[in-house]
C-alpha cells in the first residue's frame, strides 16, 4: 500500500460494473487486467468514479473499500471471488430451498406471508455475513476525503414506488438527480446498500432501507450509465457480463412450450442484458449528435460534451459455458432447474447466476483477463492517454 499523496489523472474515469449474479467473475477478470496495464505508474487508483449494480457493486464497493491502492485492491478482491462456493451466498440445503420455496409459493396466494420477513427462493444471509467479514465501508469516506476515490455509486430498486435508487456517496456538491423512475440519492453506502443492490428478484429476498424495501438495481434501470455522468465521469470503462453474439440463424432442434425456469431466465436476461445494451447504443447517439452540433450550439441551458465509452464484454457465450459447470452446483438446486426447466432453453441459463463455484469462477476470470488484455492498446490510449 502506498503512503504518498494520491497522484490526480487528467480524466476522471469511472468503471460501470453491471450484474449479473456469478456472472460478474468475468468483471474481475478485466479488473485483474487494467491492475496488470496499471503498474508502475504512479497513480494509486485511476478508476476513481466506480458504479456497481446487483453484484456488479459488490465488485464496486470493494474497490471503493481499497481505493488507495488499485492494483493491490484488485488482487485481493480476485482472490476473495476464488474463495467463493454457492455455500458462501446463500443456503443450498434442503432444509433452507424448500421452505423457502414453499413460502415463496404461498406468497403468490396469500400476500401476508410476506409482511415482516420478505421472500426468496434462496436465503442469502451467507452473502450479508461475508460482506461483513471482508469490506470495510467505513475506508470509503476516508478514501474519498483522502482524494483516492471522487465517488462510489450502488443502485437499486426500490418496490413500495416503482423506482431505480442510485444510492451514492461523494461526487459533485448538490449532485443529486430525479429523473423520471429513476432517482439519486447521497447516503453514506453500507452493506444494507449492496444486499438490496444483490436481491435478485424471486431468488433472494429484498431488502429493508428506511419504510422501504429494495431488490436488485438491474429492475427498472433504465440507463445504467447515467449515474457515472451525475457524478462527474468524462470517460467510463464498461464491463458487463455478457454481450457476446449468438448466431441465431442455427437451426432450432426442438420448439415446445416454454418452462417456467425458462421464462424466468429470459425475465433476468432482459433486466441485466438489455438495458446496459440499450444504454451504450444511447450514449454512442447522443455522440454522434453532439459532434454534428455547431461548437456553440446547445439544446439546453448546459453546454453538452461527448462522453468517451469503452466497452470489455465476454468473447464467448457465458450461458453455453455455464452449462458446462452445473454438475458442481449443489443438488437441491441442480433438481430445482431441473424440475422448472431452468437449466437451459432459448439461450438462457439460470445457472449461470447461481454458479458461484471456484471452476466457474476461473474461468470467467480467465476469460475476462484475456478479453481485455487482446485490447491492451486500446485501454492504454482510453485511460492514460498513450497513442
Amino acid at each position: 500500500m502506498s503512503d504518498s499523496a494520491p497522484t490526480k489523472v487528467v480524466h476522471d474515469v469511472a468503471l460501470v460494473l453491471p450484474g449479473g449474479g456469478a456472472r460478474v467473475a468475468y468483471q474481475v477478470g478485466v479488473i485483474r487486467a487494467l491492475a496488470t496495464l496499471h503498474k508502475n505508474r504512479g497513480i494509486q487508483n485511476p478508476y476513481r468514479i466506480l458504479c456497481g449494480t446487483s453484484a456488479g457493486a459488490i465488485n464496486a464497493a470493494a474497490l471503493a473499500t481499497r481505493a488507495e491502492d488499485f492494483c493491490e485492491a484488485a488482487d485481493w478482491l480476485e482472490n476473495l471471488w476464488l474463495d467463493l462456493s454457492p455455500d458462501s451466498i446463500y443456503r443450498s440445503d434442503w432444509l433452507g430451498v424448500v421452505s423457502n420455496a414453499w413460502r415463496l409459493m404461498m406468497s403468490l396466494f396469500n400476500s401476508g406471508v410476506a409482511v415482516g420477513k420478505p421472500v426468496g427462493l434462496l436465503d442469502n444471509a451467507p452473502l450479508r455475513q461475508l460482506l461483513k467479514n471482508n469490506l470495510d465501508f467505513s475506508a470509503i469516506s476516508r478514501n474519498i476525503s483522502s482524494g483516492y476515490l471522487d465517488a462510489l455509486s450502488v443502485t437499486a430498486m426500490n418496490y413500495t414506488e416503482g423506482v431505480s435508487m442510485s444510492f451514492f456517496q461523494g461526487g459533485p456538491e448538490h449532485a443529486g438527480w430525479q429523473r423520471w423512475r429513476r432517482q439519486g440519492i447521497p447516503t453514506p453506502i453500507d452493506i444494507a446498500h449492496v444486499m438490496a443492490s444483490t436481491a435478485i428478484p424471486t431468488i433472494f429476498p429484498p431488502q429493508r432501507i428506511g419504510r422501504h424495501y429494495y431488490g436488485d438495481g438491474a429492475l427498472r434501470q433504465l440507463t445504467p450509465i447515467s449515474p457515472a455522468l451525475h457524478l462527474g465521469a468524462d470517460k467510463v470503462l464498461i464491463i458487463p457480463a455478457n454481450g457476446h453474439r449468438r448466431e441465431y440463424s442455427k437451426p432450432i432442434r426442438r420448439v415446445h412450450s416454454p418452462a417456467f425456469g425458462q421464462i424466468i431466465g429470459h425475465l433476468l436476461n432482459s433486466a441485466f442484458v438489455d438495458a446496459i445494451e440499450t444504454d451504450i447504443e444511447r450514449l454512442e447517439r447522443i455522440n454522434q449528435l453532439i459532434r454534428l452540433m455547431p461548437e456553440q450550439d446547445s439544446f439546453t441551458e448546459h453546454q453538452l460534451k461527448p462522453i468517451d465509452a469503452l466497452v470489455i464484454s465476454p468473447s464467448e457465450d457465458i450461458d453455453s459455458l455455464a452449462d458446462d459447470h452445473i454438475r458442481h452446483l449443489p443438488r437441491s438446486i441442480r433438481t430445482f432447474m431441473r424440475r422448472t426447466g431452468g437449466r437451459y432453453g432459448g439461450g438462457v441459463n439460470i445457472a449461470s447466476y447461481l454458479l458461484f463455484t471456484q471452476s466457474f469462477t476461473e474461468r470467467l476470470i480467465t476469460l475476462g483477463y484475456n478479453d481485455a488484455m487482446l485490447q491492451a492498446d486500446e485501454l492504454k490510449r482510453f485511460v492514460y492517454g498513450e497513442l
